[in-house]
């Protein structure tokens, strides 16, 4: 994993609960106080974590260990939980659910709960915050359930998945591969207007859309649909019903889709199939780089659930490498051996 090192900033996202991101983060703190000892982390997290217990499930969770000389930003209420010796480098004007954001320096080794910032442009004021202190910083970002727009903001992505996805393997394969196809779509190459309009329409020039629920949406782009359209734009949540009815128009075809970001397209498997039939192109504003793909084969209750077969399957399918959380946590203890 010393590749991840080389990059500026990494994101780990996951499909749902217990995919194994914060283990991977923990993998992550290791391998960089093994094999990077000249490299500095800064970390944070969409959401609350390093807790015990998840506070929805109640099950328990990995905590989150750091090393001396690793840069956390923590919230003002959860100072008292971080068992380590610490140095205040900034109080910034950002609050969590859990108090006022605090960026500190671990002066010894310990466990650390980290309940980061809720917004994309509160995240890119802490990351500067970072890069002002340590300009030399890797900045890693443990992402939250349903919140993976916030890939967007780091240079490179690893997507987490795993057994816990679905019961059923070919689900967890479906769910991985959209996933992976939704996020690493290409980047528009189309001028794209500015207003603040929830859709456009090109047909020679962009036309403002009026309305924003789904239904009344997808009428006015399709009124003003014709065989000179060439792209749409839709800001916000992309979704079946939004699509539904673009597709109930049977001309509405061949046409370049383009989204914010890929975060955005939140939709079945068997709606991409059908945009795939009418080779509708989707592309987005924003793009994310996924390095690699984390397959967590443990169920919740930490029984191991025989993943090879189906690992090979999603790298095949994704053209991306996928390592097990397993093989990632073995290895390190022979390091350490």
């Amino acid at each position: 994993m010393k590749d991840l090192f080389e990059k500026s900033s990494l994101s780990i996202i996951g499909l749902g609960k217990n995919t194994g991101k914060t283990s991977f983060l923990n993998e992550l703190l290791e391998e960089a106080r093994i094999h990077a000892k000249d490299k500095i982390l800064a970390i944070t997290s969409i959401g609350r974590d390093g807790e015990e217990k998840d506070l929805v499930t109640n099950s328990k969770k990995p905590r989150i260990y750091v090393y001396e000389g690793t840069l956390v930003a923590t919230s003002t209420e959860l100072l008292g939980r971080c068992d380590i010796t610490m140095e205040i480098l900034d109080v910034l004007p950002l609050y969590s659910a859990l108090g006022r954001i605090v960026l500190l320096r671990a002066l010894s080794d310990g466990f650390v709960e980290i309940p980061g910032p809720s917004r994309k442009k509160d995240l890119a004021l802490l990351k500067s915050t970072v890069r002002r202190i340590e300009p030399q910083a890797v900045f890693l970002v443990d992402g939250a359930l349903s919140r993976m727009s916030f890939a967007t903001s780091t240079e490179s992505t690893v997507l987490c998945t795993g057994v816990n996805i679905s019961r059923n393997p070919q689900k967890v394969l479906e769910k991985t591969v959209d996933a992976v196809y939704g996020l690493t779509m290409k980047k528009t190459r189309r001028w794209l207007p500015m207003e603040k309009w929830r859709a456009f329409i090109y047909n020679g020039e962009w036309e403002e859309i009026e309305g924003n629920l789904a239904m009344e949406l997808g009428k006015e782009i399709i009124d003003k649909f014709t065989e000179k359209t060439e792209a749409v734009f839709l800001k916000g949540a992309v979704t079946d019903s939004l699509l539904s009815e673009l597709l109930s128009e049977a001309s509405f075809r061949s046409v370049e889709l383009i989204l914010e970001d890929p975060t955005k397209l939140l939709i079945s498997h068997e709606m991409l199939e059908k945009l795939n039939l009418r080779k509708i192109t989707v592309t987005a504003e924003q793009t994310v780089s996924v390095e690699r793909i984390l397959f967590n084969p443990y169920e919740t209750s930490g029984l191991e659930i025989p993943s090879e077969e189906l690992m090979e399957l999603i790298g095949k399918e994704t053209a991306l490498p996928v390592v097990s959380l397993k093989d990632l946590q073995r290895r390190r203890r022979n390091d350490e051996a």
